[in-house]
């Protein structure tokens, strides 16, 4: 089989991290595939899920959607194993994310966290960007590629909606969803909560991934921002591919991200280095590389939830396809219509632009 263009890598456990994590998982899976479906993408799509020391695996529980048998993988590293490796840590990142990169078969790896929907438009701007690249303002395969999310306010995310009722949320709403962005309190775009961190798999090769030192919170991404800017570009990749990315918000406020080590998730933080940092860290064997208690499989659907999940697949399709056959029927009028016509339309969509602006304020005040 042709190895993928891009791998989604993510970490997780299966435990009820600030409330609902296993149903953020499965959203952020579920609907990353059924987006790169309809972008035609999902043919050159991987995702491996890293599952640091579960009791119960995450590949046994979660509903996923048929399309993630072959596509969805695990990295499950043992109770055992992950006390150890983690030390004094609740959970290092970048053991487990470079656990799921050191396996991922890609020409692309692309971090994402466990929360976050990867939208359609990125990947149908992804994959053109990919043939018709290298280009005078990027080259894909000499870039540390970087893009800020977008986030789903905490009083929609916390509800746990079933797939279709988000995912019809997020399309109606996405363009009034704030970026959550760094920028705003003076820091570097790469110092935001990550919507993806991609790059090609010969970079991180070459750097070994992730500090596997930094087992605490933050910094990650900012130190290998750093790192991989001594060799490569530090791309705002927003530019061209636009906010894409959904977090499905699980604090009860949007508290700024600076703030968020304090009292409501304590934890200890990674020291910002700027200084004498090593393009290549780790040993040879990083990403928990051939050691006993790793086990890597793919997601495999129960039998009895096949048929269901493809009776539910059906059903989420459904309201698009009436919507979308709607829209293209008032796209042919207007086409073939008069003048007088086309400005009634237009002034609908703005018309109704303006509602959608104020239900949403609505929403989430």
């Amino acid at each position: 089989m042709k190895s993928p263009l891009l791998t989604l890598i993510l970490c997780s456990r299966n435990d009820s991290y600030m409330g609902n994590s296993r149903w953020r998982l499965e959203s952020s899976i579920n609907l990353a595939l059924l987006n790169a479906e309809r972008a035609n993408f999902l043919d050159q799509l991987e995702i491996i899920v890293s599952d640091w020391g579960s009791e119960i695996p995450l590949r046994e529980v979660l509903q996923l959607v048929p399309e993630a048998e072959s596509r969805v993988k695990f990295v499950h590293t043992s109770k055992d194993i992950s006390i150890i490796e983690q030390k004094d840590s609740k959970f290092p990142e970048v053991i487990a994310l470079n656990a799921a990169a050191r396996r991922a078969s890609g020409e692309y790896i692309g971090r994402i966290d466990n929360d976050t929907v990867v939208g359609e438009e990125f990947f149908k701007k992804f994959a053109q960007l990919n043939q018709n690249n290298p280009i005078d303002e990027l080259d894909l395969k000499d870039s540390f590629l970087f893009v800020e999310r977008r986030s789903v306010p905490f009083r929609i995310s916390r509800l746990s909606l079933n797939l279709n009722q988000i995912d019809s949320f997020i399309t109606f709403f996405k363009n009034h969803f704030r970026i959550e962005s760094a920028t705003d309190w003076g820091k570097e775009f790469w110092w935001s909560p990550v919507g993806i961190m991609i790059f090609h798999r010969n970079i991180w090769q070459a750097c070994r991934g992730y500090d596997e030192r930094l087992i605490y919170w933050g910094w990650m991404e900012g130190d290998l921002a750093l790192r991989l800017g001594q060799k490569h570009a530090v791309v705002e990749f927003s530019k061209f591919v636009g906010n894409d990315f959904y977090h499905l918000e699980h604090y009860p406020s949007l508290t700024a991200y600076k703030d968020r080590n304090g009292p409501a998730t304590p934890r200890q933080k990674n020291d910002p280095v700027f200084e004498g940092l090593s393009y290549t860290v780790n040993k040879d064997d990083w990403g928990l590389w051939q050691k006993e208690g790793i086990t890597f499989l793919d997601y495999k659907l129960v039998e009895s939830q096949k048929w269901l999940a493809i009776l539910l697949n059906q059903l989420f399709f459904a309201p698009r396809i009436l919507i979308g056959l709607l829209l293209r029927k008032i796209d042919q009028i207007r086409m073939h219509g008069s003048d007088f016509f086309s400005e009634k339309v237009s002034s609908l969509r703005i018309s109704l632009g303006k509602i959608k602006s104020k239900v949403f304020k609505l929403i989430v005040s």
